[in-house]
Formats: structure tokens, sequence, C-alpha cells
């Protein structure tokens, strides 16, 4: 599986309005805010509009200037491998359970020697 750097595009929009939403209620400027930072205004405004997408140094400053967990501005937060990761969670719980409803132990070895065989056949 291939990572990429960039994650999808909606989560800068999220973080941002999270962030904004901190701010105001902590009746702070994007100036106070950027000023912490080490940015300017202008960038900061460009974080919670989801213009620009922060590192993780910056959002760690971020959460120091607004007095927050970064869980805060993470919720919701999606990667792009999630849906892969879910398909795969679930192929996995049905095998899993599929594999539980197998009462003899013979049967359930053979089913272990087929997979394994499968896996090494498939990695020739």
């Amino acid at each position: 599986m291939k990572l990429t750097k960039r994650i999808i595009g909606k989560n800068d929009d999220t973080i941002g309005a999270q962030i904004r939403a901190r701010r105001k209620e902590l009746d702070m400027t994007q100036g106070q805010v950027a000023e912490f930072v080490g940015c300017t205004a202008q960038q900061i405004q460009k974080y919670e509009s989801g213009l620009s997408a922060m590192t993780i140094p910056i959002l760690f400053k971020v959460c120091q200037a607004l007095r927050a967990h970064p869980s805060r501005f993470l919720s919701g937060f999606t990667f792009a491998e999630t849906q892969e990761s879910e398909n795969n969670s679930d192929m996995e719980a049905r095998l899993l359970n599929a594999f539980r409803t197998v009462e003899n132990d013979k049967v359930k070895e053979r089913i272990v020697n087929l997979v394994e065989a499968l896996i090494s056949t498939s990695t020739m």
C-alpha cells in the first residue's frame, strides 16, 4: 500500500472550522493566534478556511495557543486508507466468525493449512 503525505481534502476544512470555532470561543483574533504560532494572520485565515494544510508542528502550536488538545481538532479526521482498512476489517470479521463456527479441530487445522498455502502461492 502506498502512503501519501496528503490526506483527503475535506480534513483541512474540518480542522480549520474547528480551530476557528475554538478561537472564537476564546474571543481571540487571528492575529493573536498568529503571533503565538509565529506566522501571519492571513496564514491563520488560510488554515481556518481550509485553503492551506497545516504541518504537525504548526497544528501543535495552534493547539497551545488555543489551549486545546490536538484530538479536539482531529475528530472526524479521515485518511485515504480508511476505506481499504474498513473493507479488510469486514472480511477479517467474516473469516473469524466463520472459523469460530467450526467445531471439529481437524477441520480447523485444514482451514489454517489452506489459508497458509494460499498465502504462500500468492507471494511466489
